[in-house]
């Protein structure tokens, strides 16, 4: 056997370069399958300050998966203090959600997506309400709040 590969080396040479070709492919081309570690995520935007008794506060904000982990589903949790309640989530312009227990869910998000993500508020009197939105995916944080003070003018 050694004396035929001796004499035709061409089956050993393609089978090496066989062998690397695949081995290439997965060292440059397997990491970008990678979706594990911990999600993160992060809201961008400004909270407004200003609203008025009896009309709904629209809050546009980016949701930014920053890690390569798929956050699903894509929540929104929201923290309120004041005269203000959460009424409902739109992911991507298309999904509206309702708050429930301060948290609204849409979809799944891949790694380093961005969604857009309007979350409607509706002051229930005069005063001030501090307002925080997080990211999260389920009940769980991944991201910091993005937060604000506004205040609420009579109708």
């Amino acid at each position: 056997m050694w004396e035929r590969l001796r004499a035709n080396p061409r089956p050993l040479v393609l089978s090496a370069v066989a062998v690397a070709l695949i081995g290439g492919f997965f060292v440059i081309v397997a990491p970008l399958f990678n979706t594990s570690g911990a999600a993160t995520a992060e809201l961008g935007g400004v909270v407004p300050a200003r609203a008025t008794v009896g009309k709904p506060l629209q809050i546009d904000v980016g949701f930014d998966n920053t890690g390569n982990a798929v956050i699903s589903p894509a929540c929104v949790h929201v923290t309120l203090d004041g005269p203000v309640q959460a009424t409902s989530a739109l992911f991507q312009g298309t999904d509206r959600e309702p708050f429930k227990n301060g948290t609204a869910c849409g979809g799944a998000l891949n790694g380093q997506d961005t969604i857009s993500l309007v979350v409607e508020l509706t002051p229930q009197s005069a005063g001030t309400a501090n307002v925080s939105l997080a990211p999260a995916q389920g009940s769980t944080l991944v991201g910091a709040p993005l937060a604000g003070r506004i205040s609420i003018a009579a109708s």
